[in-house]
């Protein structure tokens, strides 16, 4: 397990995957992560897949007594060019906007760079979720370009900005910070 503060990453495990399901069924968090709500089967079948996958790497955020109140994970890992896609959901509400997400993403990065050697994480974030974007933006992720997609259940026309971040300004950014 990893230290967050008050904050701890662990790996994901199968019996975290019924709470995440709750979450991911969740109209209002859908909205905020660009997507649609899922049922539990199709929660369960998604993170048994990454779980399974040597091309994803998830990890459940708990807190200090050990309750689940989020994750984050890594997808599409490109071994031979050192990239990947950073997600994170801090699914209970209880737990957002008091730097947890912020804690989880620099550990996330540490290990994407210094643990598994990549070379570049991105992310894909609604340009409406100003909480999402400033956490990314305090981890030194940078602004790379903007879509317009339609998302949601109503397919809803928004604005998708990807960020990235180097490994040589995550290292850059974490001796300054």
């Amino acid at each position: 397990m990893q230290q967050l503060g008050w904050t701890v990453l662990r790996e994901l495990e199968e019996r975290d995957l019924d709470r995440i399901a709750g979450w991911d069924s969740d109209p209002e968090l859908a909205h905020l992560m660009g997507g649609v709500p899922i049922s539990s089967e199709e929660s369960r079948s998604r993170y048994l897949k990454m779980l399974r996958n040597r091309n994803s790497l998830v990890m459940a955020i708990v807190d200090r007594s050990g309750g689940l109140i989020g994750d984050i994970e890594l997808t599409e890992i490109a071994w031979r060019s050192g990239d990947a896609e950073l997600s994170i959901k801090i699914g209970d509400p209880a737990y957002r906007d008091r730097g947890i997400g912020e804690s989880a993403v620099r550990e996330m990065l540490s290990i994407a760079f210094e643990g598994l050697g990549l070379r570049r994480v991105y992310l894909r974030v609604c340009s409406d979720n100003p909480r999402a974007v400033r956490c990314y933006k305090k981890c030194g992720f940078r602004r790379e370009g903007v879509v317009r997609r339609r998302l949601g259940p109503d397919d809803q026309i928004r604005v998708v900005t990807l960020m990235t971040i180097l490994r040589s300004d995550f290292m850059r950014f974490q001796a300054v910070s």
